[in-house]
């Protein structure tokens, strides 16, 4: 049988060109709904392309043109998640089987691969600027600076408090007393008279406030650390997590400054206005009339909450969640400002009361990226003038400040609803006409790249009996339940092709409870598996001492599920990635003990290095793709233990070399997905002698790690 291009060979920097970009700015159908740990979809673009192309033919030629013309081939993904796999798979003409335990997912992925007509989108998107936006938007108005004329806000900007237990004044948690910037000055608040005003000076050094001539350094905060507070009034240490333990409810909060937008002031483009340098722009302090208009806003929620959908369930216990009951949060809603509530819950109303489905859903979407920007979680970036998501880290992190969104939106402004909604039309087009970029060498940025269209993405869902897809006219199957009980499908599947979760990776379930609760409200009645008050916990492959599934257990369950389901000489593809070397032997177990060997490995760079979660000193950036086949070998060949390690050492070298000759650069951090990539295609060829005894095997084990270590220092 004739090799395919992924068992020998992979396009390695044509693609690493296009997934780094891509990694910070995804393709529009991904930026509908959040997800956490989406992948590049240049790179399963590549691995579904070169696991059907011959190596002699041009791969990035077929990269760009392929459209529509594997309908021949099924494709089953058991960890869709965000669908990148499911999606790219059908843009190539194949049928697809996606399965997530999840439900959040399974819905992401469900309305990615559902075409719809644009001219009823557009149509719907306008009934509800024309219903909904004088309701959301009149809660946040404030008033312009220098015109007194009235203007939008952009964010509220608000901070937690402490009581002191020394002198019983109430302690705002400033980790510092700079607000943002703008037209290239900071915007500093006085910690005396909580002024607002604008500096030329450095925020490490002193400053003055212009109102009360009081003299401070911006850059010192209240908060000493993460731990401790010092009341500005009696110079006492406060420790924080002892503080708020002794309230028993979320801390208090309070706003501090409103940064605008004024139209009025925009409308005159006057050069010389005040607020032309920024744009129109401006941040100032809070008034008496943006206090009582949240407080009507509260007041409006309180008498009328009753009316509305919102979720009343209690924040499971769990690994991600204790922080925030650490904190006091014990329902989901407590997450949210009571302005947030009410605004969330106008437009969740209009989204229950869409008579057609699918773009009843396709709102929902859309909703879910709105609740991630929506909450009392978004971080403010002062230099970016913009709000950070919930889940811009993967966890939940209680925050000192935080930045309260215009929920409905204005002219300046992230994660609003008319951004949201413009991402849904923007997603639903890519739909009709799917695009990539050209490659480029990486100075260029991504505008300068050009589209080039191929294929469509128009997912018909599968309803007849499930071991019997794919049907005449259906080319998608999507199951949320564990694939570990897949039933055995009767025309096979032509390749598993997947990105399983990590070891000791994020608690996807836990983070995706946050948006569950809110979209069962209106799927509940649909689809049985968002009746449960939570989503699935035990059933979810992660490493995780709080529940009793065991990471690599599940894993082998899934993989010997899907090998049944593999079609005689297909091929089992997927990403991993961990910078610890035991889950690397571990992973070897689980690979060959499920009926699989590793035919092949490339390592390529997949995150851009200014991700937020891998800004650490440990982080790797880079992804293995391990090709695997259905392990014909009845009996390895057996090696020495010297020999095994000679030749682990002299396949990585020239690994190393190839990638260095290519242009291919191996930092410290990622030496570790390329070194394991050869342990994993060695094992799956060879055994050191005496491998079914535990002493001999971790004898090896620990001879690699020290190999390991080698390459790194070398």
């Amino acid at each position: 049988m004739t090799k395919k291009m992924i068992e020998t060979t992979f396009p390695i920097i044509e693609i690493s060109q296009l997934a780094i970009p891509e990694r910070s700015s995804y393709k529009p159908i991904y930026q509908i709904s959040k997800w956490f740990a989406r992948r590049s979809s240049a790179i399963f673009r590549a691995i579904l392309l070169s696991c059907t192309l011959n190596s002699s033919e041009n791969f990035m030629d077929e990269f760009y043109k392929a459209k529509d013309c594997f309908n021949n081939l099924t494709i089953l993904d058991p960890f869709m998640g965000g669908g990148t796999t499911i999606i790219e798979a059908l843009r190539l003409g194949m049928k697809c089987i996606g399965v997530d335990i999840n439900p959040v997912a399974w819905f992401i992925t469900k309305t990615e691969s559902t075409m719809v007509d644009i001219e009823e989108l557009q149509a719907l998107i306008i009934k509800c600027e024309e219903n909904l936006e004088s309701q959301v938007k009149k809660w946040y108005k404030t008033s312009c600076p220098v015109c007194k004329n009235s203007a939008d806000i952009i964010y509220t900007h608000w901070v937690k408090c402490l009581p002191c237990p020394t002198c019983n004044s109430i302690i705002p948690m400033f980790r510092n007393f700079l607000v943002g910037y703008l037209a290239n000055e900071a915007i500093l608040l006085c910690p005396s008279c909580y002024a607002v005003f604008s500096s030329n000076k450095p925020i490490t050094s002193d400053n003055r406030c212009p109102d009360c001539t009081q003299k401070f350094k911006p850059s010192a905060g209240i908060r000493k650390g993460r731990k401790l507070l010092e009341c500005p009034d009696c110079g006492n240490f406060v420790n924080i997590l002892n503080s708020i333990r002794s309230i028993k409810t979320p801390l208090a909060c309070k706003p501090f400054a409103i940064e605008g937008y004024c139209y009025h002031c925009a409308n005159e483009k006057d050069p010389d206005s005040d607020l032309a340098k920024s744009r129109y722009k401006f941040i100032k302090r809070v008034s008496q009339t943006d206090m009582d208009l949240y407080k009507k806003a509260e007041d409006h929620w309180n008498n009328y909450s009753g009316n509305f959908l919102w979720p009343r369930e209690d924040i499971p216990i769990g690994r991600t969640t204790k922080v925030l009951l650490n904190h006091n949060y014990t329902k989901w809603v407590d997450l949210f400002t009571y302005r947030q509530l009410l605004t969330l819950s106008i437009i969740l109303n209009f989204i229950k009361d869409i008579e057609e489905e699918h773009l009843q859903e396709m709102f929902l979407a859309a909703f879910l990226n709105l609740l991630n920007h929506n909450n009392s979680f978004t971080r403010y970036s002062p230099k970016g003038q913009k709000v950070e998501g919930i889940f811009s880290r993967h966890d939940f992190h209680p925050l000192s400040t935080f930045a309260e969104n215009n929920v409905w939106g204005t002219r300046y402004g992230r994660g609003t609803w008319i951004k949201c909604l413009k991402r849904l039309l923007e997603g639903k087009k890519y739909n009709h006409e799917p695009y990539n970029f050209t490659s480029v060498n990486s100075k260029e940025k991504i505008s300068k790249r050009r589209r080039i269209v191929s294929g469509k993405i128009d997912g018909k869902v599968y309803n007849g009996e499930i071991k019997n897809f794919p049907g005449e006219k259906s080319n998608l199957l999507l199951l949320c339940q564990d694939s570990e009980k897949l039933p055995l499908f009767t025309n096979g599947v032509d390749l598993l092709i997947s990105d399983p979760p990590y070891a000791d990776n994020v608690n996807y379930s836990e983070l995706s409870d946050f948006l569950y609760v809110w979209i069962r409200l209106i799927l509940q009645e649909k689809y049985p598996f968002f009746i449960p008050v939570e989503t699935p916990k035990l059933g979810e492959a992660i490493e995780t001492k709080n529940r009793d599934t065991d990471y690599y257990s599940k894993l082998f369950n899934i993989f010997r599920s899907c090998e049944k389901q593999l079609t005689p000489g297909g091929l089992f593809v997927f990403t991993f990635h961990h910078g610890n070397p035991d889950t690397w032997f571990k992973l070897a177990d689980v690979i060959d003990s499920s009926g699989f060997s590793v035919v092949k490995t490339h390592a390529l760079q997949s995150e851009a290095l200014n991700v937020l979660n891998i800004q650490n000193k440990k982080a790797v950036s880079y992804d293995l793709i391990l090709v695997c086949q259905q392990n014909q070998q009845k009996r390895k060949k057996t090696i020495n233990l010297s020999e095994f390690v000679g030749r682990l050492s002299e396949n990585y070298d020239k690994k190393f070399a190839f990638y260095t000759e290519i242009g291919l650069t191996i930092h410290t951090n990622n030496v570790i997905v390329v070194f394991f990539g050869e342990y994993l295609e060695l094992i799956s060829k060879v055994q050191p002698v005496n491998w079914a005894d535990s002493i001999a095997k971790s004898d090896l084990r620990k001879i690699c790690k020290d190999l390991f270590l080698s390459k790194i220092i070398a």
